[in-house]
C-alpha cells in the first residue's frame, strides 16, 4: 500500500467513525423527546429536564393514569429509549430497555397507526437492537403514514448506508433533502455517502450546508472536523 492510498484510507476510517457518532447521536436525541418531535408541549420539556430513569418513572405513573392515550407511550418509549442510549452496547440489560422501547412504541401505534414518529423511533430502536429487517419495516411504514417525514427517509437510508448500498442510501437521503432542503441530517448523511464514494467535493459541500443550517449541534461540529479532514487532505495532494 502506498503512502498515499494509506491517507486516503485513513482519511476515510476517520469520517466513517465520526458520521457515525454523527447518526447515532441524532437517533438518541430525536428519541430523547425534543420539541420538534413532539409539538414542544409542558410535559414534553419537563420530560427533557430530567434523568432518563426519572423519565421512566413519571411515564410509568402517567400510562397507568390513561393507557388509551398514544402520545403517553410514546413518550414512555422515548424515556426506555433514552436510557438504552446512555448504556454501553455491551451492557447486559440494553436490549431489554430497547425491547421496552419498542413495546411502548407498538402501543403507541396501535392507538394511533397514522403516528410516523413512534414508526421511526420503533425503526431506531430495533435499529440499536440489531433486528435491521424490523428497523427498515418500521421506517417504511413511517413513511407510508407520513410521505413527508424527513427523518424517516434519512434513517432508512441510514439502514442502506450501513449494509454498503450507498445508491439506495443517497435516494433516500435526496428525498429528504426534496421535503426539507435544510435538514442538517439529510446533508449530513449524503455528505458521508459522497465520501465512502471518494467524491470529496460533493461531500464537503453537504458538510458545509449542515454547518450553515446547525454550526452549535454535535452534526454540526462533526460535519466541521470532516470538512477540515477532507481540506488538509487535499492540501497535501498539492
Amino acid at each position: 500500500m502506498n503512502s498515499r492510498t494509506m491517507i486516503r484510507a485513513a482519511l476515510v476510517v476517520a469520517l466513517l467513525c465520526a458520521a457515525a457518532a454523527g447518526c447515532k447521536k441524532e437517533a438518541a436525541e430525536k428519541a430523547a423527546v425534543p420539541p420538534a418531535a413532539t409539538g414542544g408541549n409542558d410535559l414534553a420539556t419537563r420530560l427533557n429536564a430530567m434523568d432518563p430513569q426519572a423519565q421512566i418513572d413519571t411515564m410509568r405513573t402517567l400510562v397507568k393514569m390513561d393507557s388509551t392515550d398514544a402520545q403517553m407511550h410514546f413518550y414512555a418509549g422515548n424515556a426506555y429509549y433514552s436510557f438504552a442510549s446512555g448504556l454501553e452496547a455491551s451492557a447486559p440489560n440494553r436490549s431489554a430497555y430497547l425491547d421496552s422501547a419498542a413495546t411502548c412504541y407498538h402501543r403507541a401505534v396501535a392507538i394511533d397507526s397514522t403516528m410516523s414518529k413512534a414508526w421511526v423511533n420503533l425503526g431506531l430502536a430495533y435499529e440499536d437492537d440489531n433486528k435491521p429487517a424490523d428497523a427498515q419495516k418500521a421506517l417504511e411504514t413511517a413513511i407510508a403514514v407520513n410521505p413527508k417525514d424527513v427523518l424517516a427517509y434519512c434513517h432508512l437510508g441510514y439502514l442502506y448506508h450501513a449494509n454498503g448500498n450507498l445508491s439506495k442510501a443517497m435516494d433516500e437521503y435526496k428525498q429528504a433533502l426534496a421535503i426539507d432542503p435544510n435538514s442538517a441530517q439529510a446533508h449530513y448523511n449524503l455528505g458521508l455517502a459522497f465520501a465512502e464514494s471518494k467524491i470529496f467535493g460533493e461531500a464537503v459541500r453537504e458538510w458545509e450546508l449542515v454547518i450553515k443550517a446547525d454550526p452549535n449541534s454535535d452534526l454540526g461540529k462533526t460535519a466541521s472536523e470532516n470538512v477540515k479532514i477532507i481540506k488538509q487532505y487535499s492540501t497535501n495532494q498539492k
